[in-house]
């Protein structure tokens, strides 16, 4: 299965594009600043093929932390590049 990393993808706008990934059947890892907040992304829980979506805490400034997070992924999708 093919692995896609979305940066900044648990927005309520960005649901589609995570939609459309999962719908692909891809694996789907978004980030989220704070994932103890998880009022900024419970909705894409709710997604068809939800079960392939993994939430991942990550702070865009770190740049070891942006390698972990894009290691492995086939293709990654800066939502808001202006973060990075």
């Amino acid at each position: 299965m093919k692995i896609v990393g979305i940066i900044g993808g648990s927005g309520y706008i960005d649901d589609n594009v995570v939609s459309l990934f999962l719908n692909q059947n891809f694996d789907v890892k978004i980030s989220t600043l704070d994932i103890k907040k998880k009022e900024n992304y419970h909705h894409l829980m709710e997604l068809e093929h939800a079960e392939n979506l993994h939430v991942c805490e990550l702070d865009t400034s770190i740049k070891s932390a942006l390698n972990s997070f894009t290691k492995g992924c086939d293709i990654v999708i800066f939502m808001n590049p202006s973060e990075i």
